[in-house]
């Protein structure tokens, strides 16, 4: 009895391999055309790896955040215990990070307001310096003026691009943007009124305390001269 040649048998078997590799092919580029791999849940490893990095990423991300409100708020209240005794009269405390007011008579808070703080920016210009911040500490109130006038200062103009005029100029002297009432605290810093009440909640000031319509008002009827403010939160 003869035996089959070896040769036609493995001729055979590579055919046979070579048609399953092509009916592979077209099997895979037929369900890659109705099956992108892209929307493929099952097959996009890549993607939901990438996905799954960036999720651990911003769980981490919220961890740290929570950590450094935890520490703001221990530093905050320790901050508050450096001031002086807080006074059993009124007075008013004010939050430079959340921009809130607080009218208070002993510990109790009797109102709470929505203001606008500085905006803790510096301005340079020619040589000159200007700091945009509202001053931490304890601040009174040393008076209360009624339909207040603005002079414009320096860093004003630079800002807008236009010359400074002379310090006696009456392009200085801007009438209605403080509002009705003002309470000066003393180096340039005042509690006021604005004309963009739509910014109260944002530190976007030059340093003064901005606060709306009625909220002004109510201030300058109630606050007394001398009475004390407590700035805090930066």
């Amino acid at each position: 009895m003869s035996t089959p040649p070896v040769k036609n048998s493995k001729s055979n078997k590579l055919i046979i391999g070579i048609v399953l590799i092509l009916i592979s092919a077209i099997f895979y580029i037929v369900a890659e055309i109705i099956f992108p791999i892209a929307l493929s849940i099952d097959f996009n490893i890549i993607n939901k790896s990438k996905e799954v990095v960036t999720y651990r990423k911003r769980i981490k991300e919220l961890k740290i955040e929570l950590v450094k409100k935890e520490e703001y708020l221990i530093n905050l209240d320790k901050e508050i215990a450096g001031l002086e005794t807080i006074p059993k009269v009124e007075h008013l405390i004010v939050d430079l990070l959340r921009n809130q007011l607080f009218y208070k008579q002993g510990e109790e808070i009797i109102k709470e307001f929505i203001v606008s703080t500085g905006k803790d920016s510096t301005l340079i210009y020619q040589g000159r310096q200007w700091m945009f911040k509202t001053p931490s500490g304890v601040l009174r109130i040393l008076k209360k003026i009624k339909d207040p006038v603005w002079y414009k200062p320096d860093w004003a103009f630079i800002e807008e691009n236009k010359p400074i005029p002379p310090r006696d100029s009456k392009e200085r002297l801007i009438r209605g943007v403080l509002g009705d009432f003002a309470l000066d605290l003393g180096g340039g810093i005042f509690i006021h009124g604005t004309s963009y009440e739509n910014l109260l909640g944002r530190s976007v000031t030059h340093g003064c305390i901005r606060v709306g319509k009625d909220d002004l008002k109510f201030l300058y009827e109630n606050c007394q001269l001398n009475t004390k403010v407590y700035i805090y939160g930066k």
